[in-house]
């Protein structure tokens, strides 16, 4: 996964990212990554100033072309005394297809570990891209949400509209059948159905409110066609036994 930033990214990313820590033998490693900060600025930060060492390895675009239009990556370490520790960084990011800067501090706690020192170097850079990845995808996943609930509810703001005019409608319809069925049993005179209402804005609504006003509205119109075949049936049969 690319992880070159866009201009599309959300503005509240943090500037970079940090690993859990992997302890060994008194020993400490956390990695930290940020696609935008230098290395220099990554090894300057106020919690790595007790670090013992701070491995960094960079990766960005070149601004060459391969004779394929393929991008080419200019890439670089500082072993900062853990020798040969950048060029795993930088393979790391290679492996991760990423651009940025990665550091790993060592809090060394004085016992020598040897070559599983390089995995655990390895280990934390490469979770701490991980880290980046995540953010990004939730982040994403938000965006997505926030839009999709966005189209949901302008549509649902139609859709009630529009429900509110069937109601209108249908009302008033179910009204004069009933009253037509009250005129021919016994000449009584229907209540008047209720005056028409102004249209409801549900722009400042919330979804969650919108989702329920939908089922109620589907419930009314459901009862008002109840309503009106109810009315037919019975001036139907009252047709059939005048006849």
């Amino acid at each position: 996964m690319s992880l070159k930033r866009k201009a599309s990214d959300p503005d509240d990313e943090p500037p970079f990212f940090r690993s859990q820590p992997v302890e060994d033998r008194q020993s400490t490693f956390i990695g930290f990554y940020s696609p935008s900060l230098k290395p220099k600025e990554l090894q300057s930060l106020p919690e790595l100033k007790t670090a013992d060492h701070k491995v960094a390895g960079w990766r960005r675009e070149s601004n060459q072309q391969s004779i394929g239009k393929a991008k080419l990556y200019v890439s670089g370490s500082d072993d900062d005394g853990e020798k040969y520790a950048g060029k795993k960084i930088e393979k790391v990011m290679e492996v991760c297809n990423t651009t940025g800067s990665v550091v790993v501090a060592r809090w060394w706690g004085g016992i020598m570990l040897g070559p599983v020192r390089f995995t655990h170097i390895e280990t934390v850079a490469r979770d701490s891209i991980r880290a980046c990845e995540s953010h990004r995808a939730e982040a994403g996943a938000k965006r997505r949400k926030a839009f999709e609930e966005k189209e949901e509810h302008a549509k649902l703001c139609k859709t009630l509209a529009d429900r509110d005019g069937s109601i209108v409608v249908l009302r008033k319809l179910a009204a004069d059948k009933e009253q037509k069925l009250k005129d021919i049993q016994d000449g009584a005179t229907a209540s008047s159905p209720p005056s028409a209402k102004a249209p409801t804005d549900y722009s400042a609504l919330p979804l969650e409110r919108l989702r329920a006003l939908e089922k109620a509205r589907d419930a009314t119109l459901s009862f008002l066609l109840k309503r009106i075949d109810k009315a037919e049936g019975d001036l139907a049969k009252l047709a059939v036994d005048a006849g």
